[in-house]
């Protein structure tokens, strides 16, 4: 079949509050939503197209049982979502899941269409290689991040089989980060795109004498991102006149839920877990200053962009920033180092 004009078809397991209402059960947070909504609408505003994301479904967080997951159509922003089906079970929901969404990839492309895959995975490359094969399809790569260029086992192995797989398709990149361009050929065009900077039109920020200075960190709490040393960082504030709101999830999570439940930090340290687009905006419209500790040594911050800090720019937050992830290279003196 053959399409009438060429959609996008975007192959990403990213999700957003749309799905979570549907499944309604816990999944682990996708915290890279905001940035993909951003990027897939500037895409089809660029070209015209429709755009239509074809994804297999998350593991759930607790739940332990096997489980088969039927096929559901839903939405990802005003995008139209369609995932495939799955028996979601321990051992077997990766396998299962490269199987069901090779043939949930062949049946919804056309002739015709372009193909959008983010990151090199064998659940993408190998349906990007049938389509190709059988339709010449167009592939394009959004490279998100290397973390395969650092895990280490079987992950490490299939992931650089994907990339050796993958190359070969690939007829552009949008790179999150500058050192990704070392994992392409180097005929093919590439774009870096770290984030994207949507200003809001709003009254200027007043300090709630209640609360002062409003701080937040927004994005996976772990040490890799410093949230360690910003959380030895409260002891040493004032008494008055500041707040830090922390949203996110991560392997500190319980240490932060410790210091905000503590009397001694009632009303500053505040924590709000994961939170839906509506109620991230609002809270970063409320804040003054955007957080990004996160450590130059991890070797992840040469893989991956913080694109946490558009965010903060585009509700018209100072940001106080290390410069891991090229974050000096991309924002120039914008942010304070």
């Amino acid at each position: 079949m053959t399409s009438s004009r060429p959609r996008l078809i975007i192959l990403s397991n990213v999700y957003d509050s749309h799905y979570l209402a549907v499944r309604r059960e816990e999944v682990p947070p996708c915290l890279s939503s905001p940035k993909h909504r951003d990027l897939f609408r500037c895409i089809q505003q660029a070209t015209g197209a429709e755009v239509l994301i074809l994804s297999s479904p998350p593991r759930a967080s607790l739940r332990r049982k096997p489980r088969w997951l039927p096929p559901l159509t839903t939405k990802f922003s005003e995008f139209t979502q369609l995932f495939c089906g799955n028996f979601d079970g321990p051992k077997i929901r990766i396998p299962l899941s490269c199987f069901f969404y090779a043939i949930h990839v062949a049946r919804h492309l056309k002739r015709g269409d372009v193909i959008i895959m983010h990151n090199y995975y064998l659940n993408y490359v190998l349906p990007s290689w049938f389509c190709f094969l059988r339709w010449k399809t167009p592939i394009f790569l959004d490279y998100e991040d290397g973390r395969h260029l650092i895990n280490k086992g079987l992950s490490w192995i299939l992931c650089r089989l994907a990339e050796l797989m993958g190359k070969p398709l690939v007829l552009g990149a949008f790179l999150a980060h500058p050192a990704l361009g070392k994992r392409l050929s180097k005929k093919t065009p590439r774009i870096v795109i770290p984030g994207f900077y949507v200003p809001k039109a709003s009254a200027t920020k007043k300090t709630d004498p209640r609360s002062g200075i409003r701080f937040i960190y927004s994005g996976t709490l772990d040490a890799t991102r410093g949230v360690d040393l910003l959380l030895g960082a409260i002891p040493f504030l004032p008494p008055q006149g500041w707040r830090l709101d922390i949203s996110g999830s991560g392997t500190l999570e319980n240490k932060i839920i410790r210091i905000a439940t503590d009397p001694l930090y009632s009303g500053k340290v505040i924590f709000h877990s994961v939170l839906d687009a509506a109620s991230h905006e609002r809270l970063l419209a409320e804040a003054h200053i955007g957080l990004n500790p996160q450590r130059n040594s991890d070797p992840i911050s040469a893989v991956t962009f913080p694109s946490k800090l558009f965010s903060y720019l585009s509700a018209g937050l100072i940001i106080i920033s290390s410069e891991a992830s090229a974050v000096k290279q991309t924002l120039g003196n914008i942010c304070l180092y």
